[in-house]
């Protein structure tokens, strides 16, 4: 199996594309550790994982704070071994205009969206760093580059997570660490269904220039 023996980290795992993509990991033999913040989702990925009979450590958590990243980290260090692979897919986005965009709700974007991906990456790069080697993947966006309206904070926010990708990526290969972002477009997740209507995601699709949609490979 293509992970056997390593050891991945996938935040936001609660639902979502966190829980589409620790499922494979585990699948393809890494033993996994997931987080979200609400526990009754974060048991719903634990349970598949456990039906699956992966190696897996499952935590819900608020991972706002340095101090509960690093402990965490520690905690899978000691549980499965030590961050081999990172994905960073914890989301938070508002429908607000930039006008509308009040103090709070920029400041709980950012700190969801980017906060966390520098925090939980720091943490894993500690490690992967004496071993030469480790993969760090950030979800970003299409709004990482265009803007879509109307999420004035989500937009910035999306930026500042592919400009971190740059940054760490020049700063760790050396260390043998390659940091790339994913930036998906529309996905069919928990949150379209609920607060996108299936007009406006099928006109989502018909921008896309290969033509891929539902009906199309």
């Amino acid at each position: 199996m293509e992970f056997a023996g390593q050891t991945a980290i996938v935040t936001g795992a609660a639902r979502g594309f966190g829980r589409a993509i620790a499922l494979p990991l585990a699948a393809e033999g890494a033993a996994v550790a997931v987080t979200g913040n609400t526990p009754a989702k974060v048991e719903v990925t634990a349970a598949a994982l456990k039906d699956a009979k992966a190696t897996f450590h499952a935590a819900a958590l608020d991972l706002s704070t340095p101090e509960t990243v690093e402990r965490f980290f520690a905690e899978v260090q000691a549980k499965l071994g030590p961050t081999d692979i990172l994905v960073n897919a914890t989301a938070w986005r508002i429908r607000q205009s930039f006008l509308e965009t009040t103090y709070a709700d920029w400041r709980k974007t950012f700190a969801v969206c980017v906060d966390r991906y520098f925090y939980c990456s720091l943490a894993a790069a500690r490690q992967m760093v004496p071993r030469k080697w480790g993969r760090i993947i950030h979800t970003g966006s299409i709004a990482g580059a265009v803007m879509m309206a109307p999420f004035a904070a989500y937009t910035a926010a999306k930026g500042a997570v592919h400009a971190l990708a740059k940054a760490m990526a020049v700063d760790l290969m050396p260390q043998g660490i390659t940091v790339n972002v994913m930036a998906p477009g529309a996905a069919e997740t928990e949150y379209l269904r609920k607060n996108v209507t299936p007009a406006a995601i099928e006109k989502r699709l018909e921008r896309i220039p290969a033509g891929r949609n539902r009906g199309r490979s």
